[in-house]
């Protein structure tokens, strides 16, 4: 009896032991599992916190002004803004914004003719005399200058991927240059996967070719005659003999139509570059002159060309946007310009991150401003000399 009740004890014991173990390792494995939790939602709540400070931007993050110059174009300036439409944080997987800008900027490309009736002879002004010399030789030239003051605003929509790692986007703008009195509308659509952007965007020039007349009748005193060989002098100033002369211009302009192209890469561990290599074209139009018999068409705006450049984020407020334009026809050359962002960026060389893990590259980009070809404006002049001195006649 004794004996069972020993045996008894010790189970009790044995059970209670084993029952305090399971007790135990129950309320270890609780802590564990606690503690395992406290870290990750601490790790959690530090990378939503990194992410919210990665997408985090203001309006003077997204304003910009770019002062620069462009081979054969000279200085020009412009002030630019991007403000989303719709509410955009770490979570949203789109995004609908307006951005608008205005600045000295755009190109008039340029086709004079100079020419006398019938193909025959001209008398452009000589400073060096303040008389008009006689040219034979029709003359036709080209040139490039700047507009001026060019304005415009859009509206663009973008969506990310389920992952993130991509985005499509789609763009409407409208542009307005306010001394030539011409706008231009453009459609683009963009495609942002990795590192790798591609966009393209079409241009539609708004309004047919113009064309302004206007003409001066001229006198004696403007003109250089040489006397003839019984040393009488020719004039035009007597309408009884037939002799005349005057002048005809012709303004026109035409806001030139065409797409471009861009491919553009980022780098992992230096997003603070850039790289960019883009293809353009501009459609033309043939403007007849109006001489009776030589009628020279001046063919207007048509080229085609490609642009290689590199932006560099120096700082967070300063970067340079440098690279080089090889154009069929009109304005070859280097480029460079200095923007200034009243925020600041979060990728810079110095004084900014070079990479970072917890934001993609598309989602980085979501608010970045949409590139674009500045406007073009086709120009023709036209000088028709119509001179008929009173020696030539019977």
């Amino acid at each position: 009896m004794k004996e069972m009740k020993r045996i008894l004890v010790v189970k009790a014991m044995v059970l209670g032991a084993v029952a305090c173990s399971i007790s135990a390792v129950g309320f270890a494995a609780d802590v564990d599992t606690q503690h395992i939790q406290a870290l990750d939602n601490t790790q959690q709540n530090v990378q939503r916190t990194d992410t919210q400070d990665a997408v985090r931007s203001n309006w003077m993050d997204r304003t910009d002004i770019k002062v620069g110059t462009q081979s054969k174009m000279g200085e020009q300036v412009s002030v630019d803004t991007l403000q989303p439409l719709t509410h955009y944080d770490e979570n949203s997987k789109s995004v609908l914004f307006v951005q608008g800008g205005i600045g000295k900027g755009g190109q008039e490309r340029k086709v004079s003719y100079f020419s006398g009736v019938n193909g025959g002879a001209w008398y452009p002004l000589d400073p060096t005399t303040g008389k008009g010399k006689k040219r034979k030789d029709q003359l036709m030239t080209y040139e490039t200058h700047k507009i001026g003051t060019v304005a415009n605003v859009g509206l663009g929509y973008r969506h990310l991927s389920k992952n993130e790692h991509a985005y499509v986007g789609i763009n409407a703008f409208v542009d307005r240059a306010f001394s030539e009195n011409a706008n231009r509308l453009s459609g683009g659509v963009e495609y942002v996967s990795g590192l790798n952007e591609v966009r393209v965007n079409m241009y539609r020039g708004l309004g047919s070719a113009s064309i302004k007349h206007r003409s001066i009748q001229l006198h004696d005193d403007y003109f250089d005659f040489q006397p003839d060989p019984w040393g009488s002098r020719p004039t035009v100033d007597d309408p009884l003999i037939g002799s005349s002369a005057g002048v005809d211009y012709y303004d026109g302009h035409k806001v030139l139509s065409g797409y471009d192209i861009s491919y553009a890469r980022t780098f992992k561990n230096a997003r603070w570059a850039r790289v960019q290599l883009g293809l353009y074209r501009w459609n033309g139009h043939d403007v007849p002159t109006h001489g009776e018999y030589t009628k020279e068409p001046l063919h207007l705006g048509k080229s085609h060309g490609w642009q290689v450049g590199t932006t560099l984020q120096i700082t967070p407020h300063i970067s340079l946007d440098l690279g080089y334009t090889s154009d069929s026809k009109y304005d070859s050359g280097a480029y460079g310009f200095i923007k200034y962002t009243l925020g600041t960026s979060k990728f810079a060389w110095h004084g900014g991150k070079h990479s970072d893990d917890t934001i993609t590259n598309a989602r980085a980009r979501m608010l970045d401003k949409i590139e674009r070809s500045p406007m073009m404006i086709g120009n023709t002049y036209e000088e028709r000399w119509s001179v008929v001195p009173g020696d030539i006649l019977p």
